[in-house]
């Protein structure tokens, strides 16, 4: 096989490929927008948030709800807890969840699945292709 052979069969499989989804901006987590109401708090942005991060809403919500040890339920796009929960500590928490179930722990990178199978749980990054499992959220 010669070198324009290689060349026109790599062009080929390439044109096959699906297109890549990268971000041409960079990766930045929407800052938390808190209303608190007695002792509930709001989170405002809630879905804002889960859309930006391509995640499923009830995914993000569980893992606030058992990370800040609150029940919390959704209305309207938005998340209410049933306790006082300050901005920083939200926000943490949301960067918590970024860390762990939305950057690619190979390349970095925040274009990622989350794929659920019935006993796991992993990342399938759109950027390098790999897959890291990560711990299920129990819903």
């Amino acid at each position: 096989m010669d070198d324009k052979q290689y060349l026109k069969m790599l062009d080929e499989l390439y044109k096959k490929l699906p297109p890549r989804k990268v971000r041409t901006e960079r990766f930045k987590v929407p800052r938390v927008e808190v209303f608190q109401h007695g002792n509930k708090t709001t989170l405002i942005n809630f879905r804002h948030i889960a859309e930006y991060l391509n995640r499923q809403e009830k995914i993000l919500r569980v893992f606030l709800a058992r990370e800040l040890a609150s029940p919390a339920a959704p209305s309207n796009g938005k998340l209410v807890f049933h306790s006082k929960i300050d901005a920083d500590t939200l926000q943490s928490a949301i960067d918590y969840f970024v860390k762990k179930y939305v950057i690619c722990p190979v390349c970095n990178g925040p274009d990622t699945k989350l794929i659920i199978t019935k006993k796991n749980w992993y990342l399938k990054c759109e950027i390098c292709g790999a897959e890291s499992p990560v711990p299920p959220i129990r819903m």
